[in-house]
């Protein structure tokens, strides 16, 4: 039997190009990046399993091009040497968009589109992103379009256009300042090209569900979940829901029954989804975010097993209860809502989390690294999609554990889902005062401000306290920060006020979360009045503090920090050392 660094090596060698069924789908010679070749590798273990269930996993129609073609694409650009060496994006793009693609790939895109009007995703797929540490999260682009309009030629067009603005990404400022800094050098781009999985329902496309998948879980939220069996984050709707740090249902695959956030109905309700991404056919060529207050009738027409995902939340006389969406509902009563919770899908569809389970311990068997994976889902068809997978790593092997501490210098503890860690000097915590926060609603200036102070800090490292999901794409849940707003930060604490509707989540599968992995951020979140969870109010209101510029809500504390976390425990501390 092949030892782990053999099976890691085997799957490194093995290249689409070699395989007879695979290397019809590729233009150009050499490699077609780090997402292509691991997508297809991975679908190329699925069919040769064995197991009936997971030969029947799908990718969606595809065609790759190589790093080939992108260099053919270079030697058309005028004066490339000097228009990089300038590296100002918009002329990079400008004189990108005016070059012409490779005759060969011109030819590709057009052969594959000649076959089909769904909507197509044209995605990246670099050399680098074949690096196991570093997954390139949103540092290159992903693009839609709707391929329902035009003739063949207005809708190739429009797809080359996508690859020409992909290729310039390469050498956009997000890429470059991320390759610069782990030391990564140049990189070459290869591009994936698509169909979209799902459907058309109505003037709408999109899968029934989707989302991410991972067959190790390192930040357990409670003893009982399993590390070995992995979890998965699922949305109604496009897995673009699941990569921002908004709305999903994560469920353990331990047992799928437990939720990280409890079982009491306000809970979950407040952290539900409630809007989902579509293409519309009417503006074809962006996501389209609906909400299903207003899509719930039209809903049910399309979706039999509707009831497998959406409730109604009502909350009256003090308590709060779920019941069935129905056919004859005039309208939405006041005082209720209207979410996907997912709760009746582990009843009606339980084969579902074994399959996602022993594909991910599929994955992880023949790379020799745990996995992670992009699917999307027709439940009542058993059509399972293979979206993306990849190599995930994970930041286990930082140094951790809790020293004898005094009661009276825990600033914050936090009892779940923290990073295993220790930074014992911080001289710097900025925290966001959630009920300046809230109460001023310009999430945006305060998320802003952070950036600037970030700037600002030089290279002094710091700890960030703050409400909610930072880094959220919805400021409702969290502050709208950047995480390259965020390049001093160290540590990381969320803090959960329910009555403001701020509830932290770790967010596996999104940009931000990969980024916190690869960059060692420790990360906990504190959720105020809950066992085990210390907001130490006092020291922050008796601990002297400077504002940041002119945003209140922003505090400085000086002094000496460190943060500690026992991730096999489930407790992380911030202490003041001064104490």
């Amino acid at each position: 039997m092949a030892s782990a660094d053999q099976t890691r090596e085997l799957y490194f060698q093995w290249q689409p190009h070699d395989d007879p069924e695979f290397a019809p789908l590729i233009c150009g010679k050499g490699s077609v990046g780090g997402k292509g070749r691991s997508l297809l590798f991975a679908l190329r273990q699925l069919r040769d399993s064995g197991d009936e269930q997971m030969s029947r996993t799908k990718v969606p129609k595809s065609i790759y091009l190589s790093i080939e073609i992108f260099h053919q694409f270079l030697e058309k650009i005028p004066a490339l040497d000097r228009l990089l060496a300038n590296g100002e994006p918009l002329e990079i793009e400008r004189s990108f968009m005016a070059a012409p693609l490779p005759a060969a790939a011109s030819e590709y895109i057009r052969r594959f589109l000649a076959e089909m009007n769904d909507p197509v995703v044209i995605r990246s797929s670099s050399r680098l992103e074949d690096d196991v540490k570093h997954s390139f999260a949103g540092k290159y682009l992903t693009n839609f379009l709707g391929n329902n309009r035009g003739t063949l030629e207005q809708r190739a067009c429009a797809v080359e256009d996508e690859v020409r603005r992909i290729y310039s990404r390469t050498f956009f400022p997000a890429a470059v300042d991320y390759r610069k800094r782990h030391a990564l050098g140049d990189d070459d781009m290869g591009i994936i090209i698509i169909r979209m999985a799902g459907r058309w329902r109505g003037r709408y496309y999109y899968p029934t569900m989707a989302g991410v998948g991972y067959s190790q879980n390192f930040r357990r939220w409670t003893t009982r979940v399993k590390q070995n069996d992995g979890l998965v984050r699922m949305v109604f709707g496009m897995g673009t829901m699941s990569t921002k740090r908004g709305y999903a249902r994560t469920v353990s695959l331990t047992n799928p029954i437990l939720r990280p956030e409890g079982f009491a109905p306000e809970k979950i309700a407040a952290i539900a989804q409630e809007t989902f991404h579509v293409i519309d056919a009417e503006r074809p060529n962006e996501l389209t975010t609906l909400d299903i207050k207003k899509e719930w009738k039209q809903l049910l027409s399309y979706h039999p097993d509707f009831a497998a995902y959406a409730q109604i939340y009502r909350y009256e006389e003090g308590e709060g209860s779920f019941s069935p969406i129905m056919k004859n509902m005039a309208s939405q009563s006041p005082g209720t809502k209207l979410c996907f919770t997912f709760e009746n899908f582990p009843r009606m569809y339980p084969d579902f989390y074994r399959r996602i389970k022993k594909t991910l311990k599929l994955l992880e068997e023949k790379m020799g690294l745990p996995a992670d994976m992009e699917f999307a889902f027709e439940p009542t068809e058993d059509s399972f999609c293979l979206i993306q997978s990849r190599p995930f790593w994970s930041n286990t092997m930082l140094p951790g554990g809790i020293p004898e501490l005094k009661e009276e210098q825990i600033i914050l503890q936090a009892d779940r889902m923290v990073t295993h860690g220790s930074i014992a000097g911080i001289n710097k915590i900025v925290y966001v005062d959630y009920n300046i926060y809230y109460a001023r609603h310009d999430f945006h200036g305060t998320a802003r401000l952070i950036g600037e102070l970030n700037k600002a800090s030089g290279d002094e490292p710091y700890i960030l306290v703050a409400p909610g999901r930072i880094g959220s794409s919805n400021p409702e849940l969290g502050v709208p920060v950047l995480y390259s707003e965020l390049t001093n930060c160290r540590a990381m604490v969320e803090l959960g006020i329910p009555r403001l509707g701020f509830m932290p989540e770790l967010s596996y599968g999104t940009h931000f979360f990969s980024d916190l992995e690869v960059d060692g951020v420790l990360y906990m979140p504190v959720f105020a009045g809950e066992d085990r969870n210390i907001v130490n109010n006092d020291w922050f209101e008796q601990k002297s503090w400077q504002p940041w510029g002119k945003d209140s809500a922003i505090r400085i504390y000086r002094g000496s920090f460190a943060a500690y976390m026992d991730g096999e425990t489930n407790r992380g501390v911030i202490v003041d050392k001064d104490i």
